[in-house]
C-alpha cells in the first residue's frame, strides 16, 4: 500500500474508530510508549483516548510532535501527528492530534507477542473492590508478552478478584532486572478451571522498552529455531 497523504489518512481511520494505537514520545520528561485507541475522526483531527502515565492523564502541551501508530487489519501505520488539543467527549478524556506527515506502512513487530515464562508481580492500585490496606502482592507467570502488555494464566479460585479494568503495578523480572510499570486488565477468559488474563501497559519507558524489544528479538529467534521449518533450514 502506497503512503497516504495527511487527509487521506483521516479519511482511512474514520472507517476504524475503536483501532489500537500507540503514540511515542521520543526525547523529554514523558519520553516513552503510550497506547491509545481511536476515538473519532473529524475537522481534520484525530481523537485518541486519552494515554496515561502512572494512572492520571499524560500531560501535553499543544503543538508537540509525536509518532502515531495504528493497527488495522491491513497493516500498521505510522505517521508524524501534532497534538491539536484535550477535549472530553461524552465523559471520556480525548487527546485530539492532527497528521502532519504521510502515513506509513510499517512491520508489525512492534505488536508482535511472545510466549514466555516470566516471574510477575501484581498489585492493584485502582479498582471497584480496592481495599488500600488489604492489598497483596500477588505473583504469576507469564504466559506471553509484547511492547504493549503482558498475558497470564490463573487457577480457579484464585482468579476471582482479578477483575477487567482493575489497574495494576506489574513487577516483571527480566535479564536480571525487575522493572516496574502500571497497567489495566483489559482481557479476561474464564474456563472450568482457570482464567486467561491480559494486562495492557499504560506506558512503556524507553529504557524499558529497548531491553524488552531485545527480549522479544531473542524468543522470536529461538520460536524460529525449535520450529520445524527452522530446523530444516
Amino acid at each position: 500500500m502506497k503512503p497516504m497523504e495527511p487527509a487521506a489518512f483521516l479519511g482511512y481511520l474514520n472507517t476504524r474508530i475503536g483501532a489500537k494505537a500507540m503514540l511515542s514520545i521520543d526525547a523529554g520528561l514523558y519520553k516513552g510508549i503510550y497506547p491509545s485507541r481511536i476515538e473519532d475522526v473529524k475537522e481534520g483531527m484525530i481523537a485518541l483516548s486519552h494515554p496515561l502515565m502512572k494512572g492520571a492523564l499524560l500531560p501535553v502541551l499543544r503543538s508537540v510532535q509525536l509518532k502515531l501508530k495504528v493497527e488495522a487489519d491491513e497493516g500498521i501505520f505510522q505517521a508524524e501527528a501534532a497534538v491539536a488539543r484535550g477535549f472530553p467527549q461524552g465523559g471520556i478524556p480525548l487527546l485530539w492530534v492532527t497528521p502532519v506527515s504521510e502515513a506509513l506502512r510499517v512491520q508489525r513487530r512492534y505488536f508482535v507477542r511472545v510466549p514466555c515464562l516470566l516471574k510477575t508481580g501484581l498489585f492493584r492500585i485502582e479498582g471497584d473492590r480496592l481495599q488500600p490496606d488489604r492489598e497483596l502482592w500477588k505473583e504469576v507467570t507469564s504466559t506471553d508478552i509484547s511492547l504493549g502488555g503482558i498475558g497470564f494464566t490463573v487457577f480457579h479460585p484464585q482468579h476471582s478478584h482479578l477483575l477487567p479494568q482493575d489497574r495494576y503495578l506489574v513487577n516483571i523480572a527480566l535479564q536480571d532486572r525487575k522493572f516496574f510499570l502500571t497497567g489495566k486488565i483489559v482481557k479476561k477468559i474464564e474456563s472450568a478451571e482457570s482464567a486467561q488474563f491480559g494486562i495492557s501497559f499504560d506506558s512503556l519507558p524507553g529504557c524499558v522498552e529497548k531491553i524488552l524489544s531485545s527480549f522479544i528479538r531473542q524468543q522470536e529467534l529461538a520460536g524460529r529455531l525449535t520450529s520445524p521449518e527452522g530446523r530444516n533450514q
